[in-house]
């Protein structure tokens, strides 16, 4: 949690670096906003600060790491920004304990150690009810509903507490889970190589392709309404107790008395139906400065399939954000994943998103029945399913595409099937979509629609953000505003590549390692290069504004004592396409 606050702080101070303007000053903004508190995230985003910084030391005492500490010992590859701090906190705290021990903060941190320890073997021991943030879905309207999600921020102390806790169940539970989920698992993947990801999943889907290569499959898609805000607490109460009793019979020199009651704990601190604000909670959204605000919830999906006679007394959803809410999904849907077990199909879910397919049209719509039905039994609901017919329409006018048929309406349902997974021309419908993917009937990957467009603007706001910044005057040289725009644009898309390591780097913590499976294809190249040719033209209109201020910055320039720069050429070696596609063929 420090080492992020420190990488945020220093986004902040890249940019207060480039300008005058007091606007990017972030040490008077945080003061400002610490000082003037004017809702409870803000007061909660305080009070973490203050508790981080009481037991740990400030961040100009970190150690510097040497050469050699900056690099992966197994691979020799540069450490990324968050291990490296991380690395450099730890280094600092054993170097006080050989020669300072008794510095204010290293005592305070042994007495919160301390405390966390006595806390969980404490039977009394209570979670305190999470600060609900709202988190706008869309963009701020100022005339109409702003929906928004309840982000559940917890205590630093709980905070630990729970991500401990949910690290042992999921330990302890994993045996317990099928192989058909994905998602919050301790369970290494089929090479032994590292844990699942959602990589997996494709890599699946893709194998099972290849069985049934030339052969039309049928797919059913499930996703379910606000899953985490409609989870039932006594039924997850009961699958939990039912899960201890196996981890009893299996372990039973154990105790898990105080694992059970933190997470039971977890449970009563919060239920959505109790502790969400309602839109008429005016003082709460004003806090916010959010207009018309909203929570939405599920409610009259959970009448119309008459899962309560009074939902009032019910205790209904769980907080997102929790680090338990993953081990939560599991626990309810692993009673689904078994039910899928007596059929013949390939089924396959993460968290909440799930597949089925098969080669034969019945057994996909047996096994979807079964599946929703299993859903209604946990007293979810899955969001409402679109048939075929529902999935195509005519075009409205003529257009530069081959067919007169439209799939817009294939990509906005969120549930649907069995449909045809084949080309239109065979009355199908060419893509699936799961986990960041689209994957073609020929077996071809690409990015989401969605995650390519995220990509699309998160390097616009890199740009935005630069460009407003400096609209005010330069703190820095021309030739500085460039290096840092391109350094975050190539930092953020492909990892900390340079001239000497650009193709080995295994380029941790970045978009490309979100699309491991992305392989050389006509839809994949076209993706890659279009998000290359967009952060070449916002980084050259970057460098065509900045212009206007090489005449004034010239006289600075020259007075700027720094070492010379290596003169770089971010093309190949730094785009998408080359680290993505190239890389791999070579």
């Amino acid at each position: 949690m420090r080492v992020k606050i420190a990488k945020n702080r220093n986004k902040k101070h890249l940019i207060h670096l480039l300008t005058n303007s007091e606007k990017f000053n972030y040490h008077k903004l945080e003061s400002n906003k610490f000082n003037n508190v004017q809702n409870d995230f803000q007061d909660y985003q305080k009070k973490l600060l203050e508790s981080l910084n009481e037991i740990l030391p400030s961040r100009n005492k970190w150690v510097k790491l040497g050469f050699d500490s900056r690099r992966n010992k197994r691979t020799n590859e540069p450490l990324n920004s968050t291990d490296k701090n991380l690395y450099s906190l730890l280094k600092t705290i054993q170097l006080y304990r050989k020669k300072e021990q008794k510095v204010d903060w290293l005592i305070k941190l042994d007495v919160f150690v301390e405390d966390i320890m006595q806390s969980v073997k404490d039977i009394n021991f209570q979670i305190k009810p999470p600060v609900i943030y709202p988190k706008l879905k869309d963009e701020l309207k100022l005339n109409e509903k702003n929906i928004c999600r309840p982000i559940s921020l917890f205590a630093l102390k709980d905070r630990i507490i729970l991500s401990i806790t949910n690290n042992y169940l999921t330990k302890l539970f994993d045996d317990d889970f099928q192989n058909s989920s994905y998602a919050f698992r301790s369970k290494k993947n089929k090479t032994n190589t590292a844990i699942l990801t959602h990589h997996d999943c494709i890599k699946d889907i893709i194998e099972l392709q290849k069985q049934f290569e030339n052969q039309p499959l049928w797919v059913v898609e499930c996703d379910m309404e606000k899953f985490y805000d409609s989870v039932n607490h006594k039924i997850i109460k009961n699958l939990f107790n039912n899960l201890i009793v196996n981890a009893i019979n299996k372990y039973p020199k154990l105790n898990f008395k105080n694992a059970e009651n933190i997470f039971y704990q977890f449970l009563d601190c919060y239920a959505f139906n109790k502790n969400v604000p309602k839109p008429t909670d005016i003082d709460y959204w004003n806090s916010y400065k959010i207009p018309f605000g909203e929570f939405e919830w599920v409610e009259k999906g959970l009448n119309e399939n008459n899962y309560y006679e009074k939902i009032d007394n019910e205790r209904i959803g769980v907080p997102q954000g929790g680090a338990l809410s993953g081990l939560i999904a599991n626990i309810a849907l692993n009673e689904a994943d078994k039910k899928m077990l007596e059929t013949k199909v390939f089924y396959i879910r993460f968290c909440d998103d799930m597949l089925i397919i098969h080669n034969n049209y019945e057994q996909c719509n047996i096994a979807k029945d079964l599946y929703i039905n299993s859903l209604r039994e946990l007293k979810l609901v899955p969001h409402l399913f679109k048939e075929n017919v529902h999935l195509k329409k005519d075009r409205e006018k003529k257009s530069k595409y081959k067919t007169d048929i439209t799939l817009k309406p294939f990509w906005k349902g969120k549930s649907k099937g069995p449909y045809k997974w084949d080309s239109i021309e065979n009355d199908g419908f060419p893509w699936i979509g799961f986990v960041g993917y689209e994957i073609h009937h020929n077996g071809f990957i690409r990015v989401r629609k969605k995650s390519l467009e995220k990509e699309l603007n998160k390097q616009e706001d890199v740009i935005l953000e630069i460009q407003n910044a400096i609209q005010n005057g330069l703190r820095k040289s021309v030739n500085s505003v460039k290096e840092s725009a391109i350094n975050r644009l190539v930092g953020m898309s492909v990892g900390r590549v340079n001239l000497n390591n650009f193709d080995k780097i295994s380029n941790d913590m970045c978009w490309k390692n979100g699309f491991k499976e992305l392989k050389s294809n006509k839809y994949s190249i076209r993706q890659l290069k279009h998000l290359d040719r967009n952060r070449n033209k916002l980084y050259f209109d970057l460098i065509k504004n900045l212009e206007k201020y090489k005449d004034e910055k010239e006289d600075d320039d020259q007075n700027i004592k720094s070492n010379s720069r290596q003169v770089v050429n971010y093309n190949k070696p730094f785009s998408y396409y080359y680290q993505v596609i190239e890389r791999n063929k070579e």
